[in-house]
């Protein structure tokens, strides 16, 4: 069992507090509303995955409607490999690995912006790469913070 937990890039303690309202309540500490300590990863997996899809699907939506681009569906859950924090469909489904709540949300958006870029570059080209800058300017420094660090998006 670890000690602390990432939310938004931030290392939060986990403490016991039974008798809160929530199971999973987050302010200066995540607050456990239950005794059994060994549950813990199981309720904040469940938290974890109801706020990166509150959180992601907003920003797509935010981003898709600044550029005027469309999608026909956006997921958040499981993405095939580990290593992959999102992907799009030539069918212009995206979906959103849910460990990506607990990158800083500079992180979130670079791979929102790389995601949506592939609705009209389904590559990795010089134009897809420009599409990405024109979305999210600073890109390199999240990607960069994401291969150094995304092997800490876990529980």
């Amino acid at each position: 069992m670890k000690k602390t937990y990432l939310y938004l890039g931030k290392e939060y303690p986990l403490e016991i507090r039974v008798g809160q309202k929530n199971v999973i309540e987050l302010s200066d500490k995540f607050y456990l509303g239950i005794p059994n300590i060994n549950r813990a990863e199981f309720y904040l997996e469940s938290w974890y995955k109801q706020q990166a899809r509150k959180l992601i699907i907003e920003r797509v939506y935010l981003y898709a409607k600044r550029y005027g681009l469309n999608f026909n569906s956006v997921e958040v859950g499981r993405v095939a490999a580990t290593t992959r924090w999102g992907s799009c469909s030539s069918d212009k489904n995206l979906h959103f690995n849910w460990k990506l709540i607990m990158a800083p949300i500079e992180a979130i958006d670079y791979v929102v912006a790389h995601e949506l870029s592939h609705l009209t570059e389904l590559n990795h080209s010089k134009l897809f790469w420009e599409n990405v800058r024109k979305m999210f300017p600073l890109y390199r420094s999240s990607r960069t913070w994401l291969r150094r660090n995304g092997h800490l998006l876990n529980l």
